[in-house]
């Protein structure tokens, strides 16, 4: 029996800068070499679904840094998550749009999706609202019964634990592309900031990721990348 393709989609350019801001003298330098250096990582969040997606389906990792100079989009797929910050939102937006119009399914999830879902459902096929890992083994069982839901939402939030945490699937990719690969150690923020939506909408809790599953994922990556730049993705 074939295996249903998976194509696990990321939005990595920097839209940190635009011709508005250039027009009024505000350059943001520090924000633009910091908003390269974002983009220049993988999507942990997309890794770590892989992790959890059985081997019974085929899957694959991409990145879009610029849509308009991507071409043509792989479209061999039966499944397509995506995921992009906000300030990608739009062209990740237009993927969804594409890929639907194909009659490919897309499942969008990520702090922006959580903190706007009605938008997001008028590009998406299915939404995650909230931490993507206890939804994500849910939102694959209705696909394989042709039963995906418009809303998944984690209910109540903040019970998953980083200790049934998945290892990432680094395998996934290209050791010549990135320079630094990113390891989760926490999740949320031990402070309650009402300005902040990452610890509000994701997670109400702070949560340490296990001493030993941490230096797993470190191990797992130097056996891609014999000596790599690894920062701390604390907070999501």
């Amino acid at each position: 029996m074939k295996k249903k393709r998976i194509g696990f989609i990321a939005m990595s350019g920097v839209r940190a800068q635009n011709s508005e801001l250039l027009a009024a003298g505000l350059t943001l330098p520090g924000f633009i070499e910091r908003s390269k250096v974002i983009a220049s990582l993988p999507s942990l969040s997309l890794l770590t679904l892989a992790g959890l997606t059985p081997d019974s389906f085929h899957i694959e990792y991409h990145e879009i840094a610029d849509l308009h100079a991507a071409g043509d989009l792989p479209d061999d797929f039966d499944l397509v998550a995506l995921t992009s910050l906000s300030a990608q939102i739009f062209d990740a937006y237009a993927v969804a749009d594409r890929y639907r119009a194909l009659g490919i399914p897309v499942v969008m999830g990520g702090l922006h999706v959580t903190s706007v879902p009605d938008e997001a459902l008028e590009h998406a096929s299915a939404i995650v609202i909230g931490e993507g890992e206890p939804l994500w083994p849910r939102v694959l069982a209705d696909f394989e019964r042709d039963d995906l839901q418009r809303i998944y939402r984690s209910e109540p939030a903040g019970l998953y634990e980083l200790s049934q945490a998945p290892m990432p699937r680094f395998d996934l990719l290209d050791p010549e592309k990135y320079n630094r690969i990113t390891v989760q150690t926490s999740r949320g923020c031990p402070h309650k900031c009402e300005f902040c939506a990452s610890s509000i909408l994701l997670t109400p809790r702070y949560k340490l990721k296990p001493v030993e599953k941490v230096i797993a994922e470190i191990h797992a990556i130097k056996r891609i990348w014999s000596r790599p730049f690894i920062p701390n993705a604390a907070i999501e």
